[in-house]
């Protein structure tokens, strides 16, 4: 019998162990090397077809990675919007109106300018509307040698209880190189 527990218990920590792994995060160097993000192991660039479908404006994100299902991406735009850092106060303050104005119905949970990794960023953290679900939406925004760099982190609510921690655990990580 103790032997059938130790077995069990063995199998269990090993089981753990695996599920662990898939989500550990590792470092990601993004938008040729600017950017550096710890994503976990099982995100992968999302397709064009998909990117097409999911972003239908002329605005799409430069990057994306995904889980399998898609219900869950880290976004990157680097835009070419001239943008400075001595410009993220003001630009902050546009984001958070025009943020305001476009999703009156969105519960808010951040609207913030942060100093992270020794870089300022605009934080937009809020909850929105969805045709079938509600988003859970994390943006930040700064400065890349002059130019907008936005990076979005995405979860349906039914996702959030899984991934809300370790995205916001992905967006604290940034370092702008």
């Amino acid at each position: 019998m103790k032997d059938l527990v130790r077995k069990s218990v063995l199998l269990i920590g090993l089981v753990l162990s695996f599920a662990l792994q898939a989500n550990d995060l590792v470092p990601l160097k993004m938008l040729n090397g600017k950017v550096t993000i710890s994503t976990p192991r099982d995100f992968v660039p999302m397709s064009k077809e998909i990117i097409e479908i999911k972003y239908p404006s002329s605005r799409r994100p430069t990057e994306v990675l995904t889980e399998q299902t898609t219900e869950v991406t880290l976004a990157f735009s680097y835009t070419n919007n001239k943008l400075s850092k001595t410009e993220l106060s003001e630009a902050h303050k546009v984001f958070s109106k025009s943020f305001h104005n476009l999703y009156p119905s969105a519960t808010w949970v951040r609207d913030e300018l942060i100093q992270q990794n020794g870089h300022p960023f605009i934080v937009l953290e809020l909850i929105t509307p969805a045709i079938d679900t509600k988003i859970h939406n994390i943006l930040y925004a700064t400065s890349v040698d002059g130019r907008l760099l936005l990076v979005s982190f995405n979860t349906t609510l039914g996702k959030a209880e899984e991934w809300l921690a370790q995205g916001k655990q992905m967006m604290k990580s940034i370092v702008i190189n």
